[in-house]
């Protein structure tokens, strides 16, 4: 169990589209996994995830709310090949 933090806290939140489903984790919760078929679904599903890793066993979660996701600067994926000469 994680303490809970005391005042809001910026999170850092990779998010990934794939066949038209979002994905994310958040660096500052390893092993919160979340999934959505909107931003918003993705945004109340990760709440959830990490409303579990704060909660103290047999104790009901808390309640955590997230801001809207806001996205910063889409970072390119780039694919090469090996060639041997």
């Amino acid at each position: 169990m994680k303490p809970m933090p005391e005042s809001p806290k910026p999170l850092h939140v990779s998010v990934r589209l794939e066949d038209d489903v979002y994905w994310a984790t958040v660096e500052e919760f390893p092993g919160v996994f979340a999934t959505g078929d909107t931003l918003e679904e993705l945004r109340e599903n990760l709440a959830e995830g990490i409303a579990l890793v704060l909660a103290a066993p047999g104790v009901e979660p808390p309640r955590v709310t997230l801001a809207p996701l806001r996205h910063g600067p889409v970072a390119m994926e780039a694919r090469s090949e090996l060639v041997y000469a």
